[in-house]
């Protein structure tokens, strides 16, 4: 994975954090499974809890890729056939809201 695909995959992750931010959504971007000095392979995973931290209340695993396209897997493994997109990501949390609680970040 090259310097532009990294950059790519970076954008989108900050394009998917900020959507979820925008709609009040709980999530906690993952860690390099390894990490390695000329980059790491593999996209970080963004999950999505519908209130606090603990596994049982993670809501969706978002995912990135290099040639610009998002995907999401339920917290049960079946896969959103409506997220293609950030745009679609949005649109499909927007219809799908959870109320939660926002940490403050101070």
């Amino acid at each position: 994975m090259n310097v532009g695909q990294r950059q790519i995959i970076a954008e989108k992750i900050a394009s998917t954090v900020r959507v979820l931010e925008l709609l009040g959504f709980e999530y906690e971007v993952s860690r390099f499974k390894t990490a390695r000095k000329k980059g790491n392979k593999s996209p970080r995973v963004v999950h999505v809890y519908a209130g606090d931290h603990r596994p049982e209340r993670l809501r969706l695993r978002i995912y990135n890729s290099a040639a610009g396209n998002t995907w999401a897997y339920r917290s049960d493994g079946t896969p959103v056939k409506d997220i293609g997109t950030v745009e679609d990501l949005y649109d499909y949390l927007s219809k799908h809201p959870v109320k939660l609680k926002l940490r403050s970040r101070r």
